[in-house]
């Protein structure tokens, strides 16, 4: 599953909750973590069944937990449950945190008669710690469905601001792991502080999908619609690929392996990327 656009919800808003599904995000990410007073965390806790019951039917359901370990374990309490999709584990610093998160996970599936491996993981890296070892935790989880970078804490990590200089080589090693260890980024180097400046977010959004990200993260609605296009393929993009696809069926006929298209060589290599190019589409 790849989403163009994830839209937090806090768990404890009811006017956030109530439109959630219409705001046109491919899924929600229902919030235990940042937005949820420490105080009020069991509240959350308790209150997500019923969330994700009334959202499930109409839009894929995640979950943001808290850190690991004491809060992150009480959080997997309660949302391994039918109806999330994906738990996003906050502040992952390394693959120890990450494996753990997985066998926790696992043992509250077959507890709960919960279909094995379906509730997928997300690391979100949000320090210079976690960065250093990005390529050991892309890799160490086959529950692992993708990789974000936490762009404020990760600048705070970094004692300056969340500046495009600091943060596109950042999310290009994001980029760059998860593609190597066969995982999805959805790594945009732009802050999160300034959610109306959508031209900022879109002239980031275009760079982190040209380094291969897939989506993102949105705080709030009014960014959704600027990922959605951003991480759909263009009618250009989609026609090329139908070509390729099609040119590739004939080539295969008569036993070439190399044919042009547009004036251009194309291989095995883009023909894999229109096809999958077009199973996004779809």
């Amino acid at each position: 599953m790849i989403w163009r656009s994830l839209l937090f919800v806090p768990v404890l808003e009811e006017r956030f909750l109530a439109k959630a599904a219409e705001r046109g995000a491919d899924a929600v990410v229902l919030d235990l973590e940042d937005s949820i007073a420490a105080s009020r965390k069991d509240e959350a806790r308790a209150a997500l069944a019923g969330a994700v019951e009334r959202l499930s039917p109409h839009i894929d359901v995640t979950v943001r937990i808290n850190p690991m370990w004491l809060a992150a374990i009480r959080d997997l309490d309660a949302c391994v449950i039918p109806g999330v999709s994906a738990i996003h584990l906050a502040q992952c610093e390394n693959a120890e945190s990450l494996r753990v998160a997985d066998e926790l996970i696992g043992e509250l599936e077959a507890s709960r008669n919960l279909e094995a491996g379906k509730i997928r993981l997300f690391a979100m890296l949000e320090s210079a710690a976690a960065m250093t070892k990005v390529a050991e935790i892309a890799g160490c989880s086959k529950r692992l469905s993708g990789l974000t970078l936490g762009v404020e804490d990760y600048a705070n990590s970094m004692g300056v601001a969340a500046t495009p200089d600091l943060l596109r080589p950042a999310a290009y090693q994001v980029v760059q792991s998860a593609r190597a260890a066969g995982v999805h980024s959805y790594a945009i180097p732009a802050s999160m502080s300034d959610f109306r400046d959508l031209e900022g977010l879109r002239s980031a959004a275009d760079h982190a999908r040209a380094l291969g990200t897939v989506g993102g993260y949105a705080v709030h609605p009014g960014q959704v619609g600027v990922l959605n296009d951003v991480f759909s393929p263009t009618e250009k993009e989609l026609d090329w690929a139908r070509r390729v696809v099609e040119s590739a069926v004939v080539a295969e006929k008569d036993g070439r392996g190399v044919f042009e298209v547009d004036g251009r060589m194309i291989d095995k290599p883009l023909i894999l990327r229109a096809e999958q190019m077009l199973s996004r589409s779809a």
